[in-house]
């Protein structure tokens, strides 16, 4: 009789599939990654996970059935999310429907997070070296240890349905309509379907968090922070709204004090404080980290804020995000440009991740994806090709706050400009851009 209390059950693509263009071998990712991972990972009553896996480890002649078995009753679920394979989001979604806690979800770095699920947390690992593949090892222990330890609600599903069931087709109807909103770009659409749903479920935190998203992505700070208020209100231990929540007050206080021309004075500086709640809720989550440098960063610490985006590479095995942030407040500390080896590579590494984001229809993690592969052109001496995909990242800014962005961080570049010959070309391409 199988012990399901000490198995992880895994889901994931079986042989070689292709994930961004790239064909990846997953049974080698799952017997050299996943398994030796899980078999490392304690339990907290005493003993080891052990990895399962359908074609690997069922033998009953009827692995739909043993599959369901494994959804339903194991202690613990890993996804791999990368290649949107159609089996891997069934069955996820099957252990999302009857487990509110034990699962987490994994994915390849630069691969692509449907909508749908972006509020829920997926780990991004690297693979390919010695050291990449330790790297993600540990990710994983890391991921699955603290969740044993905490047991928190991890289901979006059952976090959605947690005070629904009374609720009736009124909810589920509007939900879908507002998703489907979303996917068709009706972002007013949403919003408005988001807060009918909130005053039928007053009680739901998922139904807050996505509402103050939609929000931060126009730039309605005062709102975003007042859903991301309700939602840790909801669930203290809400890690995700915590950490928007210490986003948004930060752009919310740095956007009152521009009026005035002058600089948000504090200490913990605005949002700080929600952002290390975030860290310590989901030490793994590298946006948080990133977030954390973003804000230490606007409040002139830049060397906390160089160490938060040294701890989000880290974390998020070299995402380009906190790499291309991390690059550049070293710059600006030591006065110089210099690259070592791993950068060279992991700079590399983001180009091509970039590269595919900025090709796709419509481009994914747009328009942050051209701005980062400017950068990257940049850095490569590559001035044209730098500029122009500047003015491609500024015809796809929807708010204000995200030229300004781009522009302030470029700035940390300027004692390094000798070595950066166009930097001073693109800067005013964002200055002329920003004026009033």
């Amino acid at each position: 009789m199988t012990d399901y209390d000490n198995v992880c059950f895994v889901i994931m693509p079986f042989g070689t599939k292709k994930v961004e263009g790239v064909q990846i071998d997953f049974d080698a990712i799952y017997d050299g990654i996943f398994a030796p991972a899980i078999g490392r990972v304690g339990l907290p009553e005493g003993g080891v996970l052990m990895p399962r896996r359908t074609d690997k480890d069922f033998f009953s002649g009827d692995i739909n059935n043993e599959m369901f078995l494994y959804i339903e009753y194991a202690r613990f679920a890993v996804a791999d999310i990368s290649g949107l394979n159609a089996n891997v989001f069934y069955e996820l979604g099957a252990r999302h429907r009857t487990r509110e806690s034990g699962t987490a979800i994994f994915r390849q770095v630069g691969s692509t997070v449907p909508f749908d699920i972006q509020t829920i947390r997926a780990f991004s690992y690297d693979h390919g070296t010695d050291e990449k593949d330790e790297s993600a090892r540990q990710l994983i222990v890391q991921v699955l240890s603290e969740s044993l330890k905490h047991n928190r609600l991890d289901s979006p599903i059952r976090l959605a349905l947690a005070n629904q069931w009374q609720q009736g087709q009124a909810v589920t109807d509007r939900l879908k309509d507002a998703e489907n909103a979303v996917h068709n770009g009706d972002s007013n659409r949403a919003i408005q379907l988001y807060k009918e749903v909130i005053a039928l479920d007053l009680t739901n935190p998922l139904h807050r968090m996505k509402l103050g998203i939609l929000r931060k992505e126009q730039g309605m700070w005062v709102e975003a922070i007042g859903q991301f208020n309700a939602a840790v209100g909801l669930s203290e231990s809400y890690a995700d709204a915590w950490r928007e929540k210490g986003i948004a007050e930060n752009k919310l206080a740095f956007r009152l004090a521009s009026r005035t021309n002058t600089v948000p004075q504090s200490n913990p500086a605005p949002g700080e404080a929600d952002l290390l709640r975030a860290i310590e809720l989901n030490a793994s989550d590298f946006d948080a980290w990133a977030s954390l440098g973003g804000v230490l960063k606007r409040a002139g610490r830049f060397d906390e804020a160089r160490e938060s985006y040294q701890k989000a590479r880290e974390v998020s095995n070299d995402h380009p995000y906190p790499l291309l942030n991390e690059i550049k407040l070293r710059a600006h500390i030591e006065k110089r440009l210099d690259f070592s080896g791993a950068d060279q590579r992991a700079l590399t590494r983001a180009g091509r991740i970039r590269e595919l984001q900025t090709k796709k229809e419509p481009p994914y993690d747009s328009p942050w994806c051209f701005f980062d592969l400017a950068e990257l052109k940049l850095y490569a001496g590559k001035g044209e090709e730098y500029l122009d995909l500047i003015r491609q990242g500024l015809q796809l800014v929807t708010e204000t706050w995200q030229a300004e962005t781009v522009r302030e961080s470029l700035r940390l570049l300027e004692p390094a400009a000798p070595s950066l010959p166009r930097l001073g070309d693109g800067l005013a391409l964002l200055d002329e851009y920003l004026k009033p």
